[in-house]
């Protein structure tokens, strides 16, 4: 299988012209560009995702609806699209994805041997879709929508298995307070 490459950014998030496989730009601790994607129905439901075990980084953990990373000579909005396509199984066209934010992390996993620093570009769909119209791939273990409110819940709850994204979660449940 060949290897993903990823455009290495600055320190303010500029592109820096040079491309680096995931493995080099994880061990190097390289600063990338990644983007999150939530799904939120008319109803305040989020989806959300359930890690696969083999993942890397937080295995078994609930995440972001569809996430990743951009890869090399992407967009955010593409690389927010082809995620989406992957992991949900949607395609969909880039005006459904509203820009939210971005976020800058710095995590070191695993024994110091993932060093994953990105600046993270977060978009919300807002739609209607069932569970059974979706198809996850060997990322994803399992889909479920949350009630909003549960949501709240779990962000605040470091037993909820839920990857950590504190000021993400924050803003987010900022916004759908006020839909």
């Amino acid at each position: 299988m060949k290897e993903e490459y990823l455009d290495i950014l600055s320190e303010k998030g500029e592109p820096t012209g040079v491309s680096r496989t995931y493995s080099d730009v994880h061990e190097e601790g390289l600063i990338h560009r990644a983007v999150h994607v939530w799904l939120v129905n008319p109803q305040k439901c989020i989806l959300l995702q359930k890690r696969a075990a083999e993942k890397e980084a937080y295995p078994n953990y609930w995440d972001i609806s569809a996430s990743g990373h951009v890869s090399a000579g992407q967009t955010s909005i593409e690389g927010a699209q082809m995620e989406t396509k992957e992991e949900l199984g949607l395609s969909l066209p880039a005006s459904a994805f509203l820009y939210f934010a971005t976020f800058g992390e710095q995590i070191i996993l695993n024994n110091n041997t993932y060093i994953n620093k990105e600046f993270q570009d977060i978009y919300i769909v807002r739609m209607n879709v069932k569970l059974s119209d979706m198809h996850f791939d060997h990322e994803v273990s399992e889909l479920k929508w949350v009630e909003f409110e549960k949501f709240k819940l779990m962000s605040k709850d470091e037993k909820s298995m839920l990857v950590p994204h504190a000021e993400e979660y924050d803003q987010l449940i900022r916004y759908i307070e006020n839909l």
